[in-house]
């Protein structure tokens, strides 16, 4: 039995963002070596990749569709292979259609079969998935830092009922039909609306923050303060001063201040550089190679000195700008 993975490499996108047609391209062989070479190509340098089993028996087929804010990547594998990182940056969610899958890390492990559905939160340090003659979707999704989330892993990785888990199967199914129609009119006009389905269908799907029955929590931030939340995603291109803040929610400078460090435990500036540094990220990961550059995106972003940006994505997703943009 063969192996085939989807994989959704899901970001925000940003409203000036002109739509992109979908992008197909296609690798397949059986030579181990040009398949490790060509997932570290994809998925960064710090991607470690063992195949087992026979030479003979083993096939890899990796297709990606590619369009404005969603990737979509069905990888077939036969036999036995395992990936490992030392630094898991976004969150995953893992859907098993057939054979077995198995995940381990510091804390967790998960042996999931057909059928079950699981979460990988970010954060995680010696990730290992391992796949044995298994076919499974995996949504790669980065988060909104509207929503204030913190890099750490939720504590919970199964979905918080069976048709929260059955509508999200449904919606990922939906995803990659519409990009795999070959209809680049279609893709174009559905660039907008699909990562914003897909990902409510992850949030409504897991609870995150887990709560001890496995319910979600309830949103505790304030008003005021989701609306400055809102207020920097939706401006974070743009100079942002603490009173701009103020002058949005009516409130003093002294308060913005309290509200972030109180509720979210940063600054306000450091809010937006996490939010400037997400959108750079979301832009990087779609962007065309030969028309893209790490300089500009920095620049367009808030990231006067490259340098520094470089220094600062790494430590915040386990590597560089050019290997993000090179995937």
């Amino acid at each position: 039995m063969g192996a085939l993975a989807a994989v959704a490499s899901l970001d925000t996108v940003n409203a000036r963002d002109e739509p992109r047609p979908a992008a197909r391209s296609e690798f397949s062989s059986d030579d181990p070596r040009r398949i490790r070479e060509h997932l570290r190509s994809v998925y960064g340098s710090g991607v470690q990749i063992e195949c087992q089993g026979s030479p003979h028996a083993r096939r890899f087929t990796h297709i990606r569709h590619k369009s404005s804010g969603l990737m979509i990547d069905q990888i077939s594998h036969s036999g036995d292979g395992a990936v490992s990182t030392d630094h898991l940056a976004d969150t995953l969610v893992l859907w098993v259609h057939a054979g077995k899958v198995a995940y381990s890390s510091a804390d967790d492990h998960v042996l999931a079969a057909r059928g079950d559905v699981f979460l990988l939160g970010p954060g995680r340090r010696t990730v290992c998935l391992q796949a044995i003659d298994a076919r499974f979707t995996a949504v790669h999704v980065i988060h909104p830092a509207r929503h204030g989330e913190q890099t750490t892993a939720p504590p919970c990785l199964r979905p918080r009922s069976e048709s929260a888990a059955d509508s999200l199967k449904r919606t990922i199914a939906y995803a990659s039909d519409v990009l795999n129609t070959g209809d680049d009119v279609v893709a174009e006009v559905m660039s907008e609306a699909l990562p914003e389905l897909v990902r409510a269908a992850v949030y409504a799907g897991f609870p995150h923050p887990c709560s001890g029955d496995g319910a979600p929590n309830q949103p505790s931030q304030p008003v005021a303060l989701r609306q400055a939340m809102a207020y920097i995603e939706a401006n974070a291109a743009r100079r942002i001063t603490i009173a701009d803040l103020a002058a949005e929610i009516y409130a003093t400078p002294r308060t913005v201040q309290y509200l972030f460090r109180r509720h979210l435990g940063t600054t306000p500036t450091a809010y937006l550089r996490r939010v400037r540094l997400s959108k750079a990220r979301q832009e990087l990961l779609t962007g065309d190679r030969t028309v893209t550059t790490v300089t500009a995106t920095a620049t367009r972003w808030g990231f006067a000195h490259t340098g520094r940006f470089a220094v600062l994505y790494r430590e915040t997703y386990g590597e560089s700008p050019h290997q993000t943009l090179s995937r």
